[in-house]
């Protein structure tokens, strides 16, 4: 944990204490390690659930070894439990035809996600409006806004996909890390579903030790708090991230309460209800979001000052006309997140029975795709920086 501090906190402290004129010290020079904050958190889950008796002491050190640096999910997760990882690799290698056909549609989906959808938006729209919002109205930093939602759940869910599907392939089976979590019709529903092995390692490493909710409600309240705000911090050693968790733990907080209060009245029809909480819990998710994505606090603010005090529809015409087709690829994201989860497990129980030739035809046909959607700049994994 130490190194995982020095390696990505020591020169925001450094800000701090110049800032507050605590002390004048140079910014260290400090390459990050990749995924240093993956297999960190493996790492401590390991050791403390070998300590607390949970798991026994892997005697076969290229078992360790080989659970911290799996190559599928070394540099972005999911993050990976020992006792979930380390049994598949004492039984015996099998893939069957039904693990082959959902490692194939994994990946070849979670290509197309990150590659394909997040990419394009990105270099398209997303990254143009963000690098100056002052420069565009608040209709167009809010489908920019819409567009990052969508960006970052492909990017990332994209990336798990490919894990666990090149996982499967090699006889492991690791957990799904998203559950369609724009659906979520409460922010606990969204943190249930979206990066699923983060949350739940935060919330059994560290909001379960700091008490959980068996000291009371304020008790409980601070814990939860805390847990998001040391989330945020997690992602990155700047305010905008740690503002990004504060709101996050804010949020839970209310969202808690509403429940407590409101939760057993049923007055509206239940699919007006889920269209109403749906839809304030998604914005407040894509609020959270301009924090996360812009490069300053004042970028953030100039961002929600935009959406905020200068939203006009003047020139919508023009707009759509000229981000037509990112507009259409942020539609199809969003459809692509609606695919109910029995239609994509039916499908690859069929095609299981197709032959070598149709996955082949397949690859080879989102190879031209890609080819035609690349872009000239490469895209790097959103979460590689953590």
């Amino acid at each position: 944990m130490s190194l995982l501090f020095y390696f990505k906190y020591t020169n925001f402290f450094i800000s701090l204490l110049n800032d507050f004129h605590l002390a004048q010290i140079d910014p260290v020079h400090i390459l990050l390690p990749i995924g240093i904050s993956f297999y960190t958190f493996e790492n401590i889950s390991y050791a403390v659930d070998v300590y607390k008796g949970e798991i026994k002491p892997e005697k076969n050190i290229a078992n360790y070894v080989l659970f911290l640096s799996f190559f599928p999910k070394l540099v972005m997760g999911p993050i990976v439990r020992a006792k979930d990882f380390i049994p598949q690799l004492k039984k015996e290698y099998h893939v069957s035809a039904e693990d082959f056909s959902k490692g194939f549609y994994l990946i070849l989906s979670g290509l197309i996600k990150k590659l394909i959808i997040s990419d394009y938006i990105t270099l398209n729209l997303v990254d143009y409006i963000f690098d100056g919002p002052q420069l565009h109205n608040g209709f167009e930093c809010l489908m920019a806004l819409y567009g990052y939602a969508i960006v970052i759940y492909c990017d990332f869910s994209g990336y798990s996909d490919v894990a666990i599907g090149i996982s499967k392939w090699l006889g492991i089976t690791i957990p799904s890390n998203f559950a369609s979590p724009y659906q979520s019709v409460s922010l606990t529903e969204f943190w249930r579903k979206w990066h699923i092995s983060l949350s739940t390692w935060l919330r059994d490493y560290l909001y379960i030790p700091l008490g959980g909710n068996k000291s009371g409600k304020i008790r409980t309240n601070i814990n939860l708090f805390l847990t998001m705000l040391i989330g945020g911090f997690w992602h990155g050693a700047s305010w905008n991230f740690i503002i990004w968790g504060a709101l996050h733990g804010f949020g839970l907080i209310v969202n808690k309460y509403w429940t407590q209060l409101f939760g057993k009245y049923q007055i509206l029809p239940r699919g007006l209800v889920h269209l109403i909480y749906g839809g304030i819990t998604f914005h407040f998710v894509c609020f959270c979001w301009i924090f996360f994505k812009a490069d300053s606090l004042e970028t953030s603010l100039t961002f929600i000052n935009q959406i905020a005090n200068q939203f006009t529809l003047e020139g919508i015409d023009a707009f759509l006309m000229n981000y037509k087709n990112p507009i259409l690829m942020i539609a199809i994201g969003y459809l692509f997140h609606l695919v109910p989860e029995n239609w994509s497990v039916q499908f690859v129980k069929i095609q299981a029975r197709f032959p070598l030739f149709y996955h082949v035809a397949l690859t080879l046909a989102f190879v031209v795709l890609y080819s035609f959607f690349k872009g000239t700049e490469a895209v790097m994994p959103i979460y590689l920086q953590f």
